[in-house]
């Protein structure tokens, strides 16, 4: 039987016990595929490499206990399907101590048949017509407040000139802000605002909601005008959001809600630039955002620029998206930030507009100005 093509993924295992580590790596081949003991595996799926393979096993540096260890599968396993492909490699070993996914190589096939992202970097540029800065993003919020106060700030926002504007996460399908008017008057109000200014604003609803609710969103998000869909992959399913985004034609702007006890543990989990970047671009994000640095949440430095280089380092036939650091990002960060991203980010900021003046178009023009005199070398405004 000619061998199919086999992908990789790179764990990083902390012996839990005293068996020797290729025990441990034996046990992911099995336990992610066949899920039987070794000496009940018949000779012919042995033979056929549906068991996975072992193809280093690397010890760290010390005093790491640690090994990475490179385990390959079989690509027409996962079927070329998003549920299959997590389950295979962080299925039942995800509730195991000690496994740290912290590289994903897919094949060819596989990038393309999942497709990464319908705009990318230079199509979100060529829908708003910017080149050669960061883009500006915030969030309407907070939450509670009423559908035409949030839809004055998304107005105001835009006649500042913000690039992207989007829901804030918790704004879903609430009785004070329904979802249909909600995004019919933000909608609205940001399209005059383009007409007024002569410049592009995009906007990005949060789709959340039941199962038969997602797609009617998507559908009357883009009839409505809208260019994109904020998602949050772990709150309605990691294929869901990403399948009805291309079939409605929209571009994704990914929410990192409910994926943070993949990163807490320091031996176990997968790196948020496997998940929020690698991953989540082959699925189809054109923006991931993730908590910055220095802001309210705890990812290093090292984390957050791994996590840009895979939003956008070549990845085949696969379009480079945008990092978009956030969670407490300010105004007075913005010189760090272009230093520490360049010009192929969005920069996202919420409260602190709010915070910087209570007109929200005060606010978005002092972020674009900030953003414009780090790009030229002058120092943000203060």
């Amino acid at each position: 039987m000619p061998s199919a093509p086999r992908f990789h993924i790179l764990y990083r295992i902390t012996p839990d016990d005293s068996r020797p580590i290729e025990a441990h790596a034996k046990d992911i081949c099995l336990e992610e595929t066949v899920e039987i003991p070794g000496d009940c595996v018949p000779p012919a799926i042995w033979e056929a490499g549906i068991v996975g393979q072992v193809e280093a096993i690397t010890p760290c540096a010390p005093p790491s206990r640690a090994f990475d260890v490179a385990i390959s599968y079989r690509a027409d396993i996962t079927n070329d399907s998003i549920p299959n492909l997590l389950n295979i490699i962080f299925g039942n070993i995800s509730i195991r101590r000690g496994i740290k996914i912290i590289d994903i190589r897919l094949t060819p096939d596989q990038l393309r048949a999942f497709g990464g992202p319908r705009f990318g970097t230079a199509g979100l540029r060529a829908a708003l017509g910017v080149h050669g800065r960061p883009l500006a993003a915030t969030a309407i919020k907070p939450l509670g407040l009423s559908v035409q106060a949030l839809a004055r700030l998304a107005g105001g926002y835009a006649l500042g000139g913000l690039d992207v504007i989007k829901d804030d996460h918790g704004l879903m399908d609430q009785h004070f802000h329904p979802f249909q008017e909600r995004v019919a008057r933000v909608q609205e109000a940001i399209r005059n605002a383009n007409a007024k200014t002569g410049r592009k604003t995009l906007y990005f609803p949060m789709i959340a909601g039941r199962f038969d609710q997602i797609e009617a969103q998507m559908d009357y998000a883009r009839a409505e005008g809208c260019a994109g869909a904020l998602i949050a992959p772990m709150l309605i399913g990691p294929d869901t959001g990403f399948h009805l985004a291309r079939k409605y034609g929209l571009a994704v702007m990914t929410h990192p809600s409910f994926t943070g006890t993949h990163f807490h543990d320091p031996e176990h989990g997968i790196t948020p630039a496997m998940l929020l970047g690698r991953l989540f671009r082959v699925f189809g994000a054109d923006i991931s955002v993730f908590p910055n640095a220095g802001g309210r949440f705890t990812f290093t430095p090292d984390e957050c620029q791994d996590l840009a280089v895979a939003m956008r380092e070549p990845l085949g036939d696969v379009k480079p998206g945008f990092p978009s650091p956030a969670g407490g990002m300010t105004i007075e960060k913005i010189d760090s930030l272009v230093a520490a991203f360049g010009d192929d980010a969005v920069f996202l900021i919420g409260g602190a507009l709010m915070r910087h003046s209570p007109d929200p178009e005060i606010g978005a023009r002092a972020f674009i100005t900030a953003i414009e005199q780090a790009v030229s070398g002058g120092k943000a405004a203060e």
